[in-house]
């Protein structure tokens, strides 16, 4: 893998702050293993910034592409042209596809790809509990591909009420037979999603205490930069784990796809 020169091609990762973010280490070295001379660039882009920056940068044929995490995908989302069905569902996006005429198409791969690493490793049991901490973007996303995977049972936790409510009231209208609940338990889950933000840092609280998982529970924490807190805790109890790596891993072919090829969108 070589350095970018001038015929490389960029896809940028916004993210506010973007000192955490380990994606390009992962995108790049698959990039080239599909033949692509693309590079993956982190960029810390201030809120207030990011339809300008997305709008200028799609302006060159140097960027193949757009990826967003915290806190810009329900933005991003607002800034396209069209969107997947995911992300409509969603009302976030993580990815943005450039079209020739310059219009921007976004979709959400966070649920797919999170979905297919819990398959990978075995964790998924659509007969057992599933429990999702956070309904921001990432936690709307996962408990969308949940349901959609025929999950039966799903407890949804966030730190205020407002979006766990409509998230909630969203999947009730598209999956009437899901039993899903927001009292804070976990003694019945068979998986525990961390899809906050706690983790990136040392000093994080955990999400919740791991001393109320049940022995036989899996712990997929999203967080891919660190080895966190959480993560140890639920090890050290002999849970199984699944970390944010796993979630980026089986994105990428899923995103690359969606940047090289047109698909049928909608407009948000």
């Amino acid at each position: 893998m070589g350095l970018p020169a001038g015929a490389a091609r960029t896809v940028f990762i916004f993210a506010h702050p973007a000192g955490h973010v380990a994606a390009p280490r992962y995108y790049t070295p698959y990039f080239w293993e599909q033949g692509l001379n693309w590079h993956m660039v982190a960029m810390d882009v201030h809120p207030d910034n990011l339809a300008e920056t997305i709008r200028a940068l799609a302006k060159s044929p140097s960027t193949a592409g757009f990826n967003l995490t915290m806190p810009h995908k329900p933005a991003a989302f607002e800034l396209c042209d069209a969107v997947g069905p995911a992300a409509k569902f969603e009302g976030v996006v993580n990815t943005i596809r450039i079209e020739t005429d310059g219009k921007l198409v976004g979709e959400s791969f966070d649920g797919g790809g999170f979905l297919n690493a819990a398959r990978e490793a075995g964790i998924f049991d659509p007969e057992r509990r599933a429990v999702v901490i956070g309904a921001g973007g990432a936690g709307r996303a996962i408990c969308h591909a949940l349901a959609a995977a025929g999950v039966r049972r799903l407890r949804i936790l966030n730190e205020v009420p407002g979006p766990v409510e409509a998230l909630s009231a969203k999947l009730r209208g598209q999956f009437p037979d899901l039993d899903i609940s927001l009292d804070e338990r976990f003694d019945d889950a068979g998986l525990c999603v961390n899809a906050t933000s706690l983790g990136l840092h040392a000093t994080d609280a955990l999400p919740m205490d791991p001393k109320k998982l049940p022995k036989d529970c899996a712990m997929f924490d999203i967080i891919a930069a660190r080895r966190t807190g959480f993560m140890e805790a639920c090890a050290a109890r002999g849970l199984k784990v699944l970390d944010g790596v796993a979630m980026i891993r089986h994105q990428l072919p899923l995103q690359t796809a969606f940047w090289n090829a047109t698909t049928s969108v909608s407009a948000p």
